[in-house]
């Protein structure tokens, strides 16, 4: 009961939030609206994750097919995400690499996790996201990004037979390593988890949710996990046990 209290309480307050949004929305620019947009993404993942009964960050959100299964505040506030797009796509010429990135995010949340959204959506929202989605966000030197955890574990894949390749771009998203055709391999440091926490943050979530959703089985190291393998032999039998997840993907 406390737990649907204080989750009333928090609706309560975006619906608030929502609210002045919408009726201020002649005040904000195309950088604020789209991250109104995909706030609001973040805020239904969130909610679809709890709703999946797993608040250790595995379970896996299934998508809302109906309009009974929307989850907040898409269920309530769709038509403030719509007036956001609408100013996103009549300021489109001023956006920059940032509000791309979430707009790419945002129609891969649409498409495949609260369809019925996207599908209403005007025609010329849609191709707002559509001409999104084909701008290339890859950066040339992505290598000199790859942390030194990363580049290590990588090292001990190799050593246990795990075929892989390293930051493989997939729409907006870089996948840390990716094992034949469908493993994914997340490679999560501090920045995947709230401060001092090993709560993960709502982004890390979406990203989880989204691979899911195109059909890859994923996995995550946390940075906590791999700091516990101290050992040569550690490192070796954790890193094998990712032989299971190649098999099982088979």
């Amino acid at each position: 009961i406390r737990i649907w209290q204080k989750a009333e309480k928090h609706r309560k307050w975006f619906n608030e939030v929502l609210f002045e949004l919408f009726r201020r929305q002649h005040d904000l620019s195309e950088k604020d609206a789209t991250n109104v947009a995909y706030a609001m993404a973040l805020l239904a993942t969130s909610e679809m994750h709890a709703a999946a009964g797993d608040g250790k960050g595995g379970a896996v959100a299934k998508p809302a097919r109906g309009e009974e299964d929307l989850p907040f505040p898409l269920d309530r506030h769709r038509g403030v995400l719509y007036s956001m797009l609408s100013i996103t796509d009549k300021n489109r010429r001023e956006l920059n690499y940032a509000a791309v990135f979430q707009l790419q995010i945002l129609e891969l949340f649409l498409r495949l996790m609260v369809p019925k959204i996207y599908e209403d959506m005007q025609y010329n929202l849609k191709v707002l996201l559509a001409k999104a989605r084909k701008v290339s966000l890859v950066v040339d030197d992505y290598m000199q990004n790859s942390s030194k955890m990363h580049r290590r574990i990588s090292q001990w894949f190799a050593r246990v037979g795990l075929h892989h390749r390293s930051e493989v771009f997939l729409g907006p998203f870089m996948l840390d390593i990716v094992i034949g055709e469908k493993v994914v391999v997340e490679v999560d440091g501090p920045s995947h988890f709230y401060k001092d926490t090993n709560s993960r943050s709502v982004a890390s979530i979406l990203k989880h949710t989204l691979l899911c959703a195109l059909g890859f089985h994923v996995r995550h190291i946390p940075h906590q996990e791999w700091s516990q393998c101290g050992t040569p032999e550690k490192r070796t039998l954790y890193c094998s046990s990712f032989w299971q997840d190649v098999l099982h993907a088979e």
